[in-house]
């Protein structure tokens, strides 16, 4: 009987087991985190992945890559810690790279459709990811509708659209793509309408192309950055989050800080141009932090609140790994740095595709490719490493110069690759706030030709957080003597081009300076 009762219970029990599996179950809420805090008080700061559309990944077969091939692949870009997504031109274009645009409205027949835009940002949102795009707003293709027009008659509605001489429109780039007149409040309202269009879909900003060049005066930086306020406080009015990085080509910073004025960031060529000098080249490696800290303190005294924009490479420069030291001798150490450098740094750091894996390209002064025709940039753009030729996009022939370079399926599966510092010091980044969130950045005391330092800062409520970073710029291993609370990353015997970095007691930040 004794045992026939414990049978009966067992019986019960796991018959209770069972039910309760059966019974849907509420999660049980959690408090949410400082990051979690911070990143809904920070939306506009991220870290973005730079994409040349054609060459990232086809998802169809025909050789160009597409939006459904960036879609499919956003799980990659999550896994290596990307938050958003800056997309090169999707616009039509008689222009492979697609910056002469002939329908402000439409997508890219190559690239896809309206449809797989739309299931582009959504899906990207899945999984946290944001997305800014494109606006070619300097000028426009000779085949858009509008200068078509403008063409045809001196008396014609869209003449004033553009800038005459005579018969012909101003270009300040050669190949067909003619400047529009923003002196005219008509292209002005067109603007808006277009950036209204994509906001209203679902896009997070605009990287605003040649913003430079939109109004050549007497006085453009003035002219060039209260347009672009007027543009921007008429996007924030509906969409007060929305992100708007300028590019202003130019390596002087006191030619490039009164952007600050209309725009919510700028890259930041200045410092690119002083990672590619000092620590590829080697050269006066001891000013290196003191410039950048010279540029951060030019854009605060326009805005205190500025948002960087740093990157390593862009489209319109060769590739990192191609420049000087970086393809020499050490190169790959350097690489591993530039990258640790670029993801400690105050900002939005910008990550162009394949910089991850050590992809060259350089410019090609009018060379004739067999299969292709004459190429000029399109090296500094050609097909992403993928390792899987279902997705590697072909519509640029080869021109070798990746051959030894390793593709994702193979970086992946070595813990000493590019890809893995970068994917390692981005998950790093995300997690300490003092290197995601604001702009601090205050020099190391103990900076010299070897060592170049530098400390972050931030605070939020009663929460506080300084964050060291100190990297080895020599080829010879090197060691530190500091005080620190926990370390991070690295030890404080630095190996040849490392990197430490470690959280330091915040009230105690004057002793390191």
């Amino acid at each position: 009987m004794k045992k026939l009762s414990i049978i009966v219970l067992i019986l019960l029990i796991a018959t209770s087991l069972y039910a309760c599996q059966d019974e849907p179950t509420e999660p049980i809420p959690t408090e949410p985190t400082i990051l979690d805090t911070l990143a809904e008080a920070y939306p506009e700061q991220d870290v973005y992945y730079h994409i040349f559309v054609r060459s990232f990944a086809d998802s169809d077969g025909d050789g160009i890559g597409d939006l459904k091939g960036i879609t499919n692949n956003l799980d990659y870009l999550a896994e290596l810690g990307i938050t958003a997504l800056w997309l090169m031109p999707i616009n039509p274009s008689p222009s492979y790279h697609g910056y002469s645009v002939t329908d402000y409205y439409g997508i890219e027949e190559d690239y896809g459709t309206m449809e797989d835009f739309n299931e582009l940002i959504s899906e990207a949102k899945n999984r946290g990811i944001d997305i800014i795009i494109d606006l070619v707003i300097n000028h426009t293709s000779d085949q858009h509708p509008w200068y078509i027009s403008a063409r045809s008659s001196t008396s014609d509605p869209y003449r004033d659209y553009y800038i005459w001489n005579g018969s012909t429109a101003y270009e300040s780039f050669v190949g067909g793509m003619k400047d529009l007149n923003f002196k005219n409040p008509e292209v002005i309202d067109e603007v808006k309408n277009i950036m209204d269009y994509w906001l209203d879909l679902g896009v997070t900003g605009f990287r605003i192309d040649a913003a430079m060049h939109l109004i050549e005066s007497v006085n453009p930086t003035y002219d060039n950055s209260i347009l672009l306020l007027n543009l921007n406080a008429h996007i924030k009015r509906n969409y007060p989050h929305s992100f708007v990085v300028s590019e202003v080509f130019n390596y002087n910073i006191d030619q490039v800080a009164d952007y600050y004025i209309g725009s919510d960031s700028l890259f930041n060529f200045y410092q690119a141009q002083n990672v590619w000098d000092k620590l590829g080249n080697g050269n006066s490696r001891f000013l290196f932090v003191n410039n950048l800290n010279r540029a951060y303190n030019a854009f605060r005294a326009v805005d205190d609140a500025f948002i960087d924009s740093p990157f390593l490479s862009n489209h319109d420069v060769d590739r990192i790994a191609s420049m000087g030291g970086f393809s020499q001798y050490n190169g790959d150490l350097k690489l591993a740095l530039a990258a640790r450098i670029l993801l400690t740094l105050p900002g939005n750091p910008f990550i162009y595709y394949g910089d991850e894996l050590g992809m060259k390209g350089v410019r090609y002064e009018g060379l004739n490719v067999s299969g292709y025709g004459v190429v000029y940039d399109e090296y500094r753009r050609q097909p992403f490493l993928w390792g899987d030729q279902a997705i590697t996009t072909t519509w640029l022939p080869s021109d070798g110069s990746n051959d030894q370079t390793p593709s994702v399926l193979t970086q992946k599966t070595d813990e000493n690759s590019l890809y893995n510092a970068y994917r390692d010091i981005i998950q790093i980044r995300r997690s300490y706030p003092a290197l995601m969130y604001g702009n601090s950045f205050i020099p190391y005391s103990g900076n010299n030709s070897n060592i170049q330092g530098y400390i972050r800062t931030f605070t939020y409520d009663d929460f506080s957080q300084a964050i060291l970073v100190i990297h080895n710029f020599s080829p010879d291993p090197l060691s530190l003597d500091v005080e620190y609370v926990t370390s991070i990353y690295g030890s404080v015997d630095l190996p040849a081009y490392g990197t430490f970095i470690a959280e330091i007691d915040y009230n105690l930040i004057e002793a390191y300076q």
